[in-house]
């Protein structure tokens, strides 16, 4: 009786699953990508984006970070876990950093710009 009643269920969800993912492809003849689209029907593409530019020097352990003119972001340095620089910066500007100036050990950089890491790397300065 178990046995019945559990395959009768799980002919009904499969059943379920399967109409609900052909009304999503869109059996009417529609666009399937409709939902992907504006209005008049043509895709829209997200602009290019150019993310900024960090440069390592590691025989004067100097950062330079440049941000396109397009958008700002911002500058994470950490010593050995402890954070010693957090900068903002606006659009097409440029930091520079000397990372002997804070001391020898363990750094890890972090540049993001808008909401999205672009760069993250550790060094070490003796």
């Amino acid at each position: 009786m178990n046995t019945k009643f559990l395959a009768t269920v799980s002919m009904l969800v499969l059943t379920s699953t399967y109409a609900f993912s052909l009304n999503d492809i869109s059996m009417d003849g529609g666009n399937p990508f409709e939902k992907y689209s504006n209005p008049r029907g043509v895709c829209i593409k997200c602009p290019k984006t150019i993310p900024p530019a960090a440069l390592y020097n590691s025989a004067s352990t100097s950062l330079t970070v440049k941000f396109p003119a397009t958008g700002g972001g911002k500058v994470e340095i950490y010593r050995n876990g402890a954070k010693v620089v957090s900068a903002n910066a606006a659009a097409g500007a440029t930091l520079c950093y000397t990372l002997r100036n804070y001391g020898r050990g363990n750094y890890t950089v972090i540049v993001s710009g808008r909401n999205t890491v672009v760069y993250c790397r550790s060094m070490n300065v003796k």
